[in-house]
């Protein structure tokens, strides 16, 4: 190979290498706090790990997840107060679970940091608005989240299908 060949070569590896590095998962984390893109209709996430079972209104995931996926959907009639019990243990990292109003106004539902677990099933009041309402998992730097909802009303998803 002749030597600007070899160079042309080197100097593209060295952009691969870069645009790689630069478009890691670092972008997905920074959607973490930023109310703006978690509120999008559409889903940024990058995710590791997915084992998510639905069944009958019961949401069960493990997941390592750094962005933001939605699980649960709602259009409702009128506002109202719903009761969901839960569980969200997170094993490194951080993770939360917030409520998009119709309104796209995002509220922060729980939130837990590295290792924390909670031990059997505890409640979250989710203020319901009338319109289209969602839920999402939030996770940042490759979150370990271990999660279960309960809701009767509306339809769960998987973030990854």
């Amino acid at each position: 190979m002749t030597y600007k060949k070899r160079i042309l070569l080197l100097t593209m590896t060295i952009m691969m290498i870069s645009l790689f590095v630069g478009c890691g998962n670092n972008t997905m984390s920074k959607i973490y706090n930023d109310n703006s893109k978690i509120a999008n209709v559409s889903d940024t996430f990058g995710l590791d790990q997915s084992k998510e079972t639905i069944e009958s209104g019961i949401y069960k995931g493990k997941l390592k997840l750094s962005g933001s996926g939605t699980i649960w959907a709602y259009k409702s009639n009128t506002d109202f107060d719903l009761q969901v019990p839960y569980a969200l243990s997170v094993n490194s990292k951080k993770a939360k679970i917030v409520l998009i109003s119709p309104d796209n106004t995002v509220v922060n539902l729980v939130e837990n940091t590295d290792k924390v677990t909670i031990k059997g099933a505890t409640s979250l009041t989710v203020p319901i608005k009338k319109g289209n309402n969602r839920i999402k998992v939030v996770g940042y730097e490759k979150a370990d989240i271990d999660i279960e909802l309960h809701i009767a009303k509306g339809t769960f998803k998987k973030i990854g299908s």
